[in-house]
Formats: structure tokens, sequence, C-alpha cells
């Protein structure tokens, strides 16, 4: 059996790489070899766009060889990486410890995410369907120029109810407000679980509106080696790192660090 170094950086040829919404892609690549490793649900990949920079992100499918990520062009590194079709990029991962729970058998779980914090829930919907979890995902979003229909390119979410919160309030079907607006019409104490995935200020508040279910959340850091030597990425007033131990944690492990006043976004 090959050794599988998830520190070298491995070429994937782009497949495809779309435009779903604004400033939103999904991107499909291919490993050009068969030394790679199966990552767990929220284990993300450092991306290396050549001659720009590296940047991290969550993995949205994989299968087979093939790896989809969902990004939103943020910064430089993401706008040059929109440019890429049909050329060959660089991956290293997977890593993080991601999500490792198994589920019982047919419970019921709410997912919140914030934005594109709706990038790796399609791998988590898939990965989990071997247990039948059934899942209600309220996704938020800024203006209804960022909603696309996530079923059409991961169609495994079929079952997945899907709840849409705008700040612009323009989508008829569903809520006005933040998504931690429309938080307070659920009842969370009908869900098994709970995870949060999004932008820091966002899980600090369902941290603290929910803190005695202890959700589990996906953290947003600074990452840059992806291998725990740099520290950029340690999670203050704990002992963890992002990068190792994360970026899925119970909200009891890192609700010091939400509650400082040093949140990276």
């Amino acid at each position: 059996m090959a050794i599988i170094d998830n520190h070298i950086i491995k070429a994937i040829k782009v497949l495809f790489n779309v435009k779903l919404a604004k400033d939103t892609y999904m991107l499909e690549g291919m490993f050009l070899s068969n030394t790679y490793e199966k990552p767990n649900p929220f284990s993300f990949f450092m991306v290396w766009v050549p001659r720009v920079d590296e940047i991290p992100l969550s993995i949205a499918d994989f299968d087979e060889g093939k790896i989809r990520f969902l990004y939103k062009i943020k910064g430089e590194g993401t706008k040059a990486l929109s440019d890429h079709k049909g050329s060959i990029i660089g991956v290293r991962g997977p890593f993080g410890k991601g999500i490792k729970i198994k589920p019982a058998i047919g419970s019921r779980w709410l997912v919140i995410a914030g934005g594109i914090g709706i990038a790796p829930i399609p791998y988590l919907v898939k990965t989990w369907k071997i247990y039948e979890v059934q899942f209600d995902i309220l996704w938020g979003v800024k203006t209804v120029e960022e909603i696309f229909d996530i079923k059409t390119f991961f169609p495994y979410m079929e079952r997945s109810r899907i709840i849409i919160t705008t700040e612009d309030c323009h989508y008829k079907n569903g809520y006005c407000g933040l998504v931690t607006d429309a938080l307070k019409h659920m009842n969370a104490k009908d869900y098994d679980g709970i995870i949060a995935v999004g932008p820091n200020n966002m899980l600090k508040t369902v941290c603290l509106d929910l803190y005695e279910m202890n959700p589990y959340i996906s953290l947003e850091t600074i990452v840059k080696c992806g291998i725990g030597i740099c520290g950029s990425c340690y999670i203050k007033s704990s002992d963890k790192l992002l990068c190792i131990d994360g970026p899925v944690f119970r909200c009891s492990e890192v609700i010091e660090y939400l509650r400082s006043n040093n949140l990276n976004s």
C-alpha cells in the first residue's frame, strides 16, 4: 500500500470551474495520481494557485479521485482560482480531523450555515447517508444574488430540507434577516445534533444561544502551513490548533475564544 504524505503538493487537473452565484464558484478536479487520502467531512485542503497563493478550502465532495470545492471570491487567491479552467493546480491535505462521529441511525440534525459556510455540507450529507440522517439546513446569505440551487449540483441532498434566510429580504420563500434570527423560529431541542459553520461572529451567537446543547461548530481562522508548525491557526484561550484539532469543535471547547474581541471574521 502506498504511503500517503498529505504535506506534499499533489497535482489535480481542473475538470470544470463554474460560477453558481454572485462571486461563488464550484471547481471539480481530478487527482493525477492515485496517492490521495479520503477526507472526513469538514476536513480541508490547502489549494495552491500557481504563482499566486495557497488557500484553505473545505471539501464539498470527494469520490474516486475527484474532488469538488465550493468557494467565494474574497481575495487575490480565490479570484485567480476562478480563472483556472482545464489547467493544473496543486493541493496539500487533507488537514484537520473534521468530524468523525457516527450519528445514530435515522437521527435528525440541524445545520446552520452562514454564506459560503454551506461549502462542506454536501460532503457531510453524502458521508452520513448510510446512517439515514435527516437534515434540516438553515442557510443564511446577505443578498438573494448569493443563492443557488445546491440540490442541482449535489443530488444526494434531495432529501435535505433547506431553509434560506436573506439579509436583504428579497427572497420570497425564506426568512428575512440574519440566519441566527431565523434560528429563533426553530426548536433546537427537536434535533439529535446541531452543527454550525460560517463567520465566527455567527458561531459566537449560536454557541451563546444554544450553549446548553453544546453544538458542534466549524471555526474559521488564518491557516498557513496546515501542519501545526507556524501557529497561525492557534485558537486563543485554548490548547487547540485548527489545522490539527479542528476545524470542528464543541462550543464548550472554544467559547472563550469566541467571546474574545479578536475574532478573525
